[in-house]
């Protein structure tokens, strides 16, 4: 068992999977600075790399070529074969569970090389196909409503595990010969992304190369808590967008059910939103719904008001079943009424409706390590 070391209360990467032996941890900039390293000229090191992203990620490969030969035929000189032979080119993470869904989500359970367990859940929609992933083991937010949330921090993943998650799910989808094609990617998994920013942003770096993933920055949204000081950090990294969990219209009962807020309150998350946002780029703030609690005309009016002068979109998220069972969802006219008087403000407003909700793929839901106690438990003696 690796030990875990400790920053400011969040643990590091473990040692089992520590992000620089993995060639996925990798994108064209730190390999082109590990090859810098290893003496080659910075040009030459950034050809290297460049065509080493290439190769291993634009296509769908179950195991991708490596070693000397692989590397002289991409046309890399002797003196960076070495280097590239030390990286482990094999995904850190192996499917564990398929889950399917009656609506046709399918929640993707991974076991990684220590043994910890993540979630990631395909989500097919008219027009796109997009993948929910996580971005640690667990979480530390303990937000009353979610249940990654209950299972506290066991720690980060690194660049190669978040990549794996979509490299694994990538081939799975083409090879059901799923459609659409995998086009969207949501950090809305497990974990709180700003958490572990400096893997999540060489993630993101990877992901939107149009030489590896190629995905639209666009189609890749990243959610916070709303970890405020690390607004400015993230927009400086990545171009991908940034979705913001509000879930309560005043600070007393955000803060009862989003530990996050006693940090960082409404007032001084929005003026980091504020000073922090690029010219031109949006939010897309989330808004979860529970019954009777902050789904009031009221509520929406104070929403409008916070919401106000921030280019964004305000998702509205019926609650799924979670740990809490006082937090239920709305009837279905209080979810309609809320929206429209949010709309009648000129807010843009869409509500995401549940998906996956039958296998514990739906929002608040993803529960790795403890649902598998949970199955383990509900089985036979001797099963």
């Amino acid at each position: 068992m690796d030990v875990l070391d400790k920053r400011g209360g969040i643990p590091l990467v473990s040692r089992a999977a520590r992000g620089d032996a993995l060639l996925a941890s990798h994108d064209a900039g730190s390999l082109a600075e590990r090859l810098v390293a290893a003496g080659g000229a910075p040009s030459a090191a950034r050809s290297a790399a460049a065509r080493i992203v290439r190769h291993a990620f634009f296509r769908d490969l179950a195991e991708v070529p490596w070693g000397p030969d692989v590397f002289a035929g991409l046309g890399i000189g002797a003196w960076a074969h070495a280097t590239l032979a030390a990286l482990d080119p094999a995904p850190a993470l192996a499917l564990h569970e398929r889950a399917p869904a009656e609506d046709g989500t399918i929640r993707l359970l991974f076991r990684a090389r220590d043994g910890a367990l993540v979630e990631s859940v395909l989500i097919p929609g008219p027009g796109r196909t997009t993948l929910c992933i996580s971005s640690q083991v667990g979480c530390a937010r303990a937000c009353a409503f979610c249940e990654t949330g209950r299972l506290g921090l066991e720690r980060q993943l690194s660049t190669g595990e978040i990549i794996d998650q979509v490299r694994l799910a990538r081939a799975l989808w083409n090879e059901a010969g799923g459609a659409p094609p995998l086009s969207n990617l949501v950090f809305m998994g497990m974990g709180e992304p700003f958490d572990n920013l400096p893997e999540v942003l060489r993630a993101l770096r990877l992901l939107t190369d149009d030489r590896a993933f190629a995905f639209a920055p666009s189609r890749v949204t990243v959610s916070t808590v709303g970890v405020a000081d690390k607004l400015p950090a993230f927009f400086a990294g990545t171009r991908a967008e940034l979705a913001v969990s509000l879930n309560a219209p005043d600070d007393e009962r955000r803060r009862a059910i989003m530990p996050i807020n006693a940090r960082f309150p409404l007032a001084a998350l929005r003026d980091a939103i504020l000073a922090a946002l690029p010219h031109g780029r949006r939010v897309l703030f989330e808004y979860v719904l529970f019954d009777r609690w902050n789904d009031a005309p009221e509520d929406a009016d104070l929403l409008a008001a916070y919401v106000r002068g921030i280019r964004c979109r305000v998702n509205v998220i019926p609650c799924n079943p979670g740990p809490d069972p006082a937090l239920r969802p709305p009837a279905p006219e209080r979810l309609d009424a809320f929206v429209a008087r949010l709309s009648s403000h000129g807010v843009t407003t869409l509500v995401r409706r549940p998906r996956g909700r039958d296998v514990g793929g739906a929002c608040g839901q993803l529960a790795g390590a403890r649902r598998a106690e949970r199955e383990r438990s509900s089985l036979p003696e001797g099963a």
